[in-house]
């Protein structure tokens, strides 16, 4: 019997680690991430006790990288021992996993005693998964890659298993696998179940998928040209990722590859364009614009394919994805904007939209999960296959644009922008028939396109490439998101790429790994840590902005060999890499990508002729105004009457300003930790300055200068934003267990937040809902309004059945006005949108919204919108849930 996983989770220990070696405890997060929730670790090892232990980011001396080896080979807290056992992805932060010491050799076992493997691989068994199964009895099968229709880390999972997880059909799905003794990850399609049963197998993997090499017995099949090998047990399985429609926004990286004509006439227009928007809809207070410049929407939100619906008896009318913008929703009046909280919080989310804006253009670029052409089909009692049939100069996606650039980030040099065309459904058929037919099968037309093309290779949210064009930029099938720029938008930047002579060949270097003896696990987790990629990717933008492209060439090799180090052991030249930053003058908007307020990025800043980007800066720039200064803010006191919760007790005082402590100590410990950093590297630099004549000293003092920059820069940007994001989860945590008289414990928070001089932030990660459905109730709230497709725009009537007749006066006999009604569109009870009749003479459904309660009225139509009168929009919170 399959059982599903519940919403338990895993005590998870939190420690760092200084210079020295010495261990101490760090607050809990209390979310899925830290504790581990949905795991392959929590179904695979019940009860277990897992440790993450964070080591110093900052370069160590000699004796400093002993003490932390050796306090990694013994750890130990409350008498309890731990072994380290591997690493995430977090490793090039300096961030392992321990486990008590009883289950190491288990947890060895399953990577083959294998320090680096532990290192790179670890992170399948501590990645949290949408949902996650155990299945007692399940078949397995390891082939070659390319064989069954495999790809690189793309395999095949039988639908009757994938029915199990109740996830929407039709797309592409990462996932991570624990079976046997081994574990693998990569990315699913589905193959039917006639072909399963053919082959015995439920889940057909590559060998590219397995981490490590899996080991099992060997079996010979006639559909292959080697041999697979086969297990057959128990497995964990879980869905990490589904594709679905995204979008990326447009990157200086991305930017600085533009040719100077595309810049001029494509970047800056939109730009400005964007600018002139956000403008417009601050001083005229058209909150719609200014949420959809937010990234949300003032109407209606409106559903992806397969997302189920509220119940239609929900009292609330949208899910917002953060409490921010559910404020801005409920608040008719505007006089939140002023909160500390909320303002601070908009004031960031424009300084990084004004920083894009003037480094990127501020457009947006549609994002696919990157997927093969393999198919895998049961015809007439035969199974038949194929993969990287389709040409390599194409694209298989839902674009309408026929020529395209194909990006995947972090963008390495030019040639990563792939300038391929768009293969249509119709062209894709025509290969794929021709392909079949080569095999020797004989499915029709119509059949391929039923079971083969629309099941398993034009899946929503996909982009489908070749696997020799995905390695050209470094891509796999291991779920790696890719963003496209389309000819038809962008005419003159595909242009240019289309015209540019391609350099030599970067793709990823798959050296043999070295494997270490177990013992040396600590230093092999001394060896993995240390992640350049950003500070290369930064360097190599100064040499392109300074016109060095010959430098910028030597960096995208070592920012290749940043990306390979933790899988394959290389690693970036440090010498090489100082020589160039020795060369090269860092770019001086590259600094301003971290501000929190418009007012910190300066109008205007010196650059060379040959910096694009930051003539794209300056260009911008001096459009943008601060929309939201500290004038604009308003004292906390303000703010006191706007929450009428509920009644509390004085015990419940107590303990909410208690939380309250804990909360405003922690924040302030943060912001003393960083002035302690700063302090620290204040006084390196002093030091490095009073022996700058002293070639030895000097030696010393600038790895101590460079040591304490580092530990400032890595606290500042990583590790005090997981503080913080920790310190929430245990407000969230807290709140949650006040299951009774939930508005009078919010009333009890919020009356102390109010008599202090803070921003009162701790009661939005609280209670967000019951703050949003408080702002409703005390304002009133906005009237819902629903986007409408094509719809004129005009005087309205709404009936009580939710439907909309646009109404156009004419003159009638007598010369009188007469009002004469035409159907526009009908919102049903559940939320569908209506519209025109189809063929047999049923309303066709041409949006779904979530449902909410209709009054008749009257009403305009105004840029394709309607407003509902006498209904008021109740935003939900999708806030992420702490894990009890």
């Amino acid at each position: 019997m399959t059982q599903r996983n519940g919403n338990g989770a895993m005590p998870v220990l939190a420690l760092e680690m200084d210079r020295m070696g010495q261990v101490r405890k760090k607050m809990i997060r209390f979310d899925r991430e830290g504790q581990l929730e949905n795991t392959l670790v929590q179904a695979l090892y019940p009860g277990l006790s897992v440790a993450t232990i964070d080591i110093p980011q900052e370069p160590l001396d000699t004796f400093e990288q002993a003490q932390v080896a050796q306090s990694l080979a013994k750890l130990e807290c409350d008498g309890v021992g731990y072994a380290l056992v591997g690493a995430s992805g977090s490793a090039k932060n300096g961030k392992y996993y321990a486990v008590e010491a009883g289950y190491e050799r288990r947890i060895a076992e399953r990577f083959q005693y294998w320090p680096e493997a532990a290192m790179t691989y670890f992170g399948i068994l501590v990645s949290p998964c949408q949902v996650r199964i155990e299945i007692p009895e399940c078949r397995v099968m390891v082939v070659a890659d390319r064989e069954l229709g495999t790809n690189d880390s793309r395999g095949w999972i039988a639908r009757s298993v994938i029915n199990r997880l109740k996830l929407p059909e039709q797309r592409f799905y990462q996932f991570r696998l624990g079976f046997e003794k081994t574990q693998a990850k990569g990315g699913f399609k589905v193959m039917e179940d006639d072909v399963a049963e053919k082959l015995e197998a439920d889940i057909i993997l590559p060998q590219s998928s397995v981490k490590p090499e899996y080991k099992g017995p060997s079996r010979l099949l006639r559909w292959l040209i080697g041999g697979a090998k086969t297990f057959r047990g128990p497995v964990v399985l879980g869905i990490r990722e589904v594709s679905r429609p995204l979008t990326f926004e447009s990157s200086y990286t991305l930017i600085e590859h533009a040719g100077k004509d595309s810049i001029e006439m494509e970047v800056k227009p939109y730009a400005l364009e964007q600018v002139a928007k956000l403008r417009a809809a601050v001083e005229q207070q058209d909150f719609e614009e200014l949420f959809r410049l937010l990234g949300t929407s003032d109407y209606q939100r409106v559903f992806r394919a397969g997302e189920e619906p509220e119940p239609v008896e929900s009292e609330y009318t949208s899910v917002e994805n953060t409490i921010l913008e559910a404020v801005l929703k409920a608040d008719p009046t505007g006089f939140v904007l002023g909160h500390p909280w909320v303002n601070s919080q908009l004031a960031r989310r424009f300084a990084h939209w004004a920083f894009k804006v003037c480094t990127a253009g501020g457009f947006s670029l549609p994002a696919f999960a990157l997927a093969d052409d393999g198919f895998l089909i049961c015809h007439q009692g035969e199974v038949y296959s194929g993969s990287d049939w389709m040409p390599k100069e194409a694209a298989s996606t839902n674009l309408p644009c026929r020529d395209l650039l194909v990006v995947r980030y972090p963008i390495r040099r030019k040639d990563d922008l792939l300038p391929l065309f768009s293969l249509g459904p119709e062209e894709t058929l025509k290969l794929l028939v021709a392909e079949l037919q080569q095999a020797g099968c004989g499915m029709s037309e119509a059949k391929a396109l039923d079971e083969v093309l629309q099941r398993q290779l034009r899946l929503e949210g996909t982009l489908t490439l070749h696997s020799e064009t995905a390695k050209r930029n470094g891509g796999d099938y291991d779920f790696d998101w890719v963003c496209v720029v389309e000819g038809d938008k962008f005419p003159r930047f595909v242009r240019d790429r289309f015209g540019y002579t391609e350099q030599a060949a970067n793709q990823k270097n798959k050296l043999k790994k070295k494997q270490s003896p177990w013992w040396n696990l600590p230093q092999v987790a001394l060896q993995a840590k240390g992640n350049q990629i950003g500070a290369i990717t930064d360097l190599k933008t100064s040499c392109v902005a300074a016109g060095r492209h010959d430098l910028a060439e030597q960096l995208a090799l070592e920012l290749q060999a940043a990306l390979d180090q933790l899988k394959h052991g290389t690693k970036p030249d440090r010498e090489v890499i100082q020589a160039i930053r020795a060369q090269v003058p860092k770019a001086p908007w590259l600094g301003l990508k971290d501000k929190e307020r418009v007012r910190d990025l300066p109008v205007h800043v010196e650059v060379p002729p040959t910096d694009a980007v930051g003539e794209l800066y300056n260009f911008v720039r001096k459009e943008i105004q601060e929309f939201f200064s500290d004038e604009t803010v308003r004292p906390i006191e303000d703010f006191r009457g706007l929450i009428a919760a509920g009644h509390f007790t004085r015990e419940m005082d107590a303990e909410a300003a208690q939380v309250n402590r804990i909360y405003a100590a922690n924040i302030s410990m943060i912001l003393a930790r960083i002035e302690a950093y700063r302090e620290a590297l204040e006084k390196a630099q002093a030091e490095l300055e009073a022996v700058k004549d002293d070639p030895k000293a000097r030696k010393q003092a600038i790895f101590k200068r460079n040591q304490a920059a580092s530990a400032l820069n890595f606290y500042r940007r990583e590790r005090s934003r997981q503080e913080v994001k920790a310190l929430i989860t245990f407000v969230q945590k807290w709140a949650s267990q006040k299951t009774a008289n939930r508005e009078g414990w919010l009333q009890a928070l919020y009356n102390r937040t109010t008599c202090g001089k803070g921003s009162g932030s701790i009661v939005f990660y609280a209670f967000p809902q019951e703050i949003v459905d408080q702002i409703v109730a005390r304002t009133g709230g906005r009237p819902i309004r629903v986007h409408i497709p094509e719809a004129c725009d005009g005087e309205v009537r709404i009936d009580s059945e939710g439907r909309v007749f646009l109404i156009n006066p004419c003159p009638g006999p007598d010369g009188q006005v007469q009002e004469r009604e035409l159907f526009e569109v009908q919102v049903s009870p559940k939320g569908e949108v209506l519209r025109d009749f189809g063929r047999k003479g049923r309303p066709v459904i041409v949006e779904r919204v979530r449902p909410f309660p209709i009054e008749a009225g009257r009403s305009v139509v105004q840029n394709g919108t309607v407003v509902f009168p006498g209904t008021v929009q109740r935003p939900k919170v999708q806030g992420r849930k702490a894990v009890n």
